[in-house]
């Protein structure tokens, strides 16, 4: 767990001091906002690497991920070099490590070696050792010190395939007798890796260490070799013919048959990839024989062979021994069961919740289905789905099924549905904001019951017990030095031991910062756990780039709460980010786009990274679309999927209201994001506008609230009258 947030403040400036030939002030000024421009020019032959000790001792270390950022090497082991010799404790020992490492890429063990034995001898640090005497490990096997490396290695708690590489070469060149059984560990039990290859590449070098392994063996060692290189011909029939013949206990990890399963996948050849699995666990016992049959399972998915697929994975979630395994073979399951569409569908559903440890982990497949079933206007499917789901279902598709039946029922299609029975909307509303209700359907359903959300926002957070709220002092001093992500990524991973004063600090820090993204994560953990007070929805919902955003949504008429959700769900207010698809900075603008808007608003060579330049082209993106649909639901399902795809999803769901429009899209990153927009924005006009959550939910959808004072009716649950 980590110590947690003492911050080592940066030494206050006195009078005109400089640094480097910089103002000191004005040098910790800039280093807090990551602007590094005036240190990319400082020649250490001409200045005093020293000099960094005066900014504050522990300095040097920070600076050296400084001058690593901006591409100056040197400069940043010069750094190193001064932390390790003259920083205290514990940032001394950090920048050991770190300059251990560097040597090894650098191919200076020696030096690697000496930093790593220092720091063996002088700290008292656990975790110090062992990352210390995994340098000198590598230092040594690369000094080819074999006996050191096999004495010093054993010393290693919990070591990575590497050092089981490291043991057995030094093995082999010792001609120690373990050698090859360590070559074969590492071959049976690891899954395919450039290890394979650079351990394969020493044996073929060496034509006698090859003659310790018997045909069988060298067949898998040149199959593993083969698959490391991504050589799926000459691998493939190498390693069915060692699967096929060896003892199937030396298989019993399952390792083998996964890579032979993802050789399969990668070849394209998933048919009798599968086949061949399947004929494969006939012979094989234990955890390899269920991997196996998940193997074959996964490969007649990918062939779209369904109903085989089913058939194995139900084999898998009857044997597996591990739960999550288990798990995962009923995720299958119901995908299957969607895929093959049977007649008696839902009851196989019902039938498969009982077996599901947590419910949530199938939403995903549920929800993608449950749009097909709407675009489709699949009422009779969607009220089977919602009575077997009410006890064992996912509280979010539960939620999300008992919106939609609402509306369907108020817009009038229930009732055109031969022998259904009549459904209360109150309830199906009443249960939407129980099961979801800080969410989107919790929100919507308690807009129409004119009421707010159960879980109403609470004043003041519960008391927690008392804890110690402040970080391993190494971990947010990276902050005043504008080194936001190398805190975030020492503290994220452990997030989950977190206590709740841990997250509420580390989210202020990092907003005090400027890395409004990393804070809203943290606060999004903190969300999970309880009800968030107006403070904290304030710091999860914040006001970024105000100075922007406002203006830019008055100039183009669009609500500031719709801007400001826009742009929070586009990018969580980081101007830097880029999507997998290429969409760049705070409005997620794809340069095509942006480009041809900016020839229209006479932008010369727009920078998608400058906060003003993507908010002022994504507002006019906006804008545009919102001139050229009826709705702001329409011009957001635009922005995301372009505007083809909304015309052909308008023609598909012709007569849907705005709100069952967006259950019917097919693509569920778009409804995601809508929903996800949605609750952002009703939440800044709540918290920022004074607003009434119920108002602005559907005024969102431009939906006129309906009467649900109706004639007394029996529960959705009522046996259905016969047909």
């Amino acid at each position: 767990m980590i110590a947690l947030l003492a911050l080592p403040l940066l030494t206050a400036g006195c009078g005109a001091r400089e640094v480097w030939g910089m103002p000191e002030d004005e040098l910790k000024a800039g280093l807090a906002r990551a602007d590094y421009q005036a240190l990319a020019s400082i020649d250490f032959a001409s200045q005093d690497p020293a000099d960094a000790l005066s900014i504050s001792p522990e300095a040097p270390y920070y600076l050296s991920f400084v001058f690593d950022s901006i591409a100056r090497p040197s400069q940043a082991l010069r750094m190193l070099e001064l932390a390790w010799s003259r920083s205290p404790s514990p940032w001394k020992e950090e920048a050991g490590l770190l300059l251990g490492e560097r040597y090894l890429a650098q191919d200076s063990y020696d030096k690697a070696i000496a930093v790593a034995r220092r720091l063996l001898s002088s700290s008292k640090s656990a975790d110090v050792e062992q990352r210390a005497r995994r340098i000198l490990v590598e230092g040594l096997y690369w000094n080819k010190d074999d006996a050191a490396v096999l004495q010093e290695a054993m010393r290693l708690q919990n070591p990575d395939p590497e050092v089981l590489l490291f043991r057995a070469v030094s093995s082999l060149r010792l001609q120690l007798p373990t050698g090859r059984d360590l070559v074969m560990q590492l071959f049976i039990r690891e899954k395919a890796s450039p290890l394979h290859g650079r351990i394969y590449t020493f044996l073929t070098a060496e034509p006698e260490l090859l003659q310790l392994f018997s045909a069988q063996e060298r067949d898998l060692l040149a199959a593993k070799n083969a698959f490391a290189q991504g050589d799926w011909d000459a691998g493939l029939p190498l390693m069915e013919g060692v699967l096929s013949s060896i003892e199937p206990s030396k298989v019993a990890d399952g390792a083998l048959v996964i890579d032979l399963g993802g050789a399969y996948g990668s070849a394209g050849r998933q048919a009798p990839g599968a086949k061949f699995m399947e004929t494969l666990a006939a012979r094989l016992t234990g955890q390899a024989r269920v991997d196996a049959r998940e193997q074959a399972g996964r490969l007649y998915r990918r062939a779209r062979d369904f109903t085989s697929a089913l058939s194995s994975f139900k084999a898998v979630a009857a044997e597996a021994p591990a739960a999550g395994q288990r798990e995962r073979a009923h995720w299958y399951i119901l995908d299957a069961l969607l895929e093959t569409d049977q007649p008696d569908l839902v009851s196989q559903i019902g039938s498969e919740t009982a077996s599901w440890r947590d419910p949530a982990y199938f939403s995903s497949l549920l929800e993608d289905r449950i749009a097909d079933f709407v675009a489709a206007r699949g009422w009779k499917t969607l009220i089977g789905l919602w009575r077997v789901l009410e006890k064992t279902g996912p509280d979010d598709v539960r939620a999300q099924l008992s919106y939609i039946l609402a509306r369907a029922w108020q817009e009038g299609e229930l009732a055109r549905l031969p022998g259904a029975p009549p459904i209360s909307a109150r309830e199906l509303f009443l249960d939407a904001a129980r099961r979801n209700p800080m969410g989107y359907y919790g929100l919507l359903a308690s807009s129409f019951l004119g009421e707010l959300p159960e879980r109403a926002v609470p004043a003041a957070p519960p008391e927690e017990p008392a804890r110690n709220a402040v970080f391993d002092p190494i971990v947010m001093g990276f902050l005043p030095f504008g080194l936001t992500q190398q805190a975030y990524n020492r503290i994220w991973p452990a997030r989950d031991s977190l206590s709740e004063t841990q997250l509420l600090e580390a989210a202020r820090r990092f907003a005090q910062a400027g890395d409004t993204r990393s804070s809203m994560y943290f606060v999004g953990v903190l969300a999970r756990r309880r009800r968030l007070t107006l403070v904290e929805l304030q710091l999860y919902y914040p006001k970024a780039f105000e100075s922007l955003i406002e203006p830019l949504a008055a100039g183009a008429g669009i609500p500031d709460h719709i801007l400001y959700g826009l742009v929070r769900e586009e990018s969580y207010f980081d101007a830097d980010i880029v999507s997998s698809a290429g969409a760049v900075g705070l409005s997620q603008l794809m340069p095509a786009t942006a480009a041809s808007l900016a020839v229209r608003m006479r932008m010369t060579d727009p920078d998608l990274r400058d906060p003003s330049t993507n908010l002022t082209i994504g507002a006019r993106h906006l804008k545009d679309l919102l001139s050229r649909v009826d709705s702001p639901i329409k011009a957001l399902v635009s922005y995301n999927a372009g505007l083809t795809r909304l015309r052909q999803w308008e023609r598909a769901a012709k007569g849907f209201s705005a709100d069952l429009f967006v259950e019917s899209l097919p693509i569920a990153e778009t409804r995601q994001y809508i929903r996800k927009i949605l609750v952002s924005a009703v939440m800044y006009a709540f918290l920022y506008r004074d607003a009434d959550p119920r108002e602005a939910a559907l005024s969102f959808f431009g939906i006129q609230k309906k009467p649900l004072d109706a004639p007394p009716e029996p529960r959705l649950g009522a046996p259905a009258r016969p047909n």
